[in-house]
């Protein structure tokens, strides 16, 4: 027998046990790479959501009162600075460390939508825009400040991030305006598990609890009604397949699987031995 016929039969059940390999390792799917890419279809212009944000009970707003004269005193009281200058008296409403009055921290609105300001009482600000609650203040305040210009400030812009983000968490925000992209920017983007397709939007309004999807390898993410974020928002990006099977693993299984394995490969070489000895 010459070297190239044994060559041949030693070959040939190993080329068909490789074959067998291949074919069940290509049984595994693999992701489509599409499905990790962002903002799919933007070569069109798209109309992006400008919603603006607005306030919410237990939100945290800085307001701060200035008169456009040159007497500010007439403004004084109305910006607490600190809890150390605050009167014992302070209103409710404005935040203090007890949720009081503390203008490091701002005015809380309370569960009825409200907030409590020095000399003009209670104020409706809950399902209102900053711009609206400013101006209406304005018209509360011109009574005892002389032109006066207020700029009202979100003080607790916070989304929570859950689920597969690199880095999950509660995050504050210095802005009044926080897109779904600036949130899962700041989680360090989403993990190789996160369902891209699949990113929900918890929002509390008016005490019950709105559910969103948003798919953010499409543009439509630009036109969505959750692209401009609320604050306490709550982003959860949903596990993929992948990550699932990871989790669902059956150590039992796989043991078994591991077994078969060996099994198969003492017989290919059995069979390897038994086709060597019949020629």
């Amino acid at each position: 027998m010459t070297l190239k016929s044994k060559f041949s039969l030693y070959s040939q059940p190993f080329i068909l046990s490789c074959i067998f390999l291949v074919l069940l390792s290509s049984c595994t799917t693999t992701k489509n790479n599409t499905d990790y890419l962002y903002f799919q279809g933007v070569e069109d212009n798209v109309g992006v959501q400008q919603k603006e944000t607005i306030i919410q009970p237990r939100d945290l707003l800085s307001i701060q009162v200035f008169s456009k004269t040159l007497n500010q005193e007439q403004a004084a009281i109305f910006n607490i600075f600190s809890s150390s200058s605050a009167p014992s008296t302070a209103p409710a409403g404005a935040s203090s460390g007890s949720g009081n009055a503390g203008a490091s921290q701002g005015y809380e609105v309370s569960a009825a939508g409200n907030i409590e300001m020095p000399v003009i009482g209670i104020v409706k600000a809950a399902g209102l825009t900053k711009d609206q609650l400013q101006t209406l203040l304005v018209e509360k305040i011109s009574n005892y400040v002389k032109n006066p210009s207020i700029m009202v400030r979100f003080s607790n812009y916070t989304i929570n991030m859950l689920g597969e983000v690199r880095s999950p968490g509660a995050k504050k925000f210095s802005v009044d305006k926080v897109t779904i992209i600036d949130a899962i920017s700041t989680a360090g983007d989403l993990t190789e598990f996160g369902r891209r397709e699949d990113v929900m939007v918890i929002r509390e309004l008016g005490g019950k609890k709105f559910y969103y999807t948003v798919d953010i390898r499409s543009k439509k993410v630009f036109s969505s009604p959750v692209y401009v974020l609320q604050p306490n928002d709550i982003v959860y990006v949903a596990p993929n397949a992948k990550k699932l099977k990871t989790l669902n693993a059956d150590v039992e299984t796989q043991r078994k699987i591991s077994m078969y394995m060996s099994y198969f490969g003492i017989a290919i070489s059995l069979i390897s031995v038994f086709v060597y000895l019949r020629r």
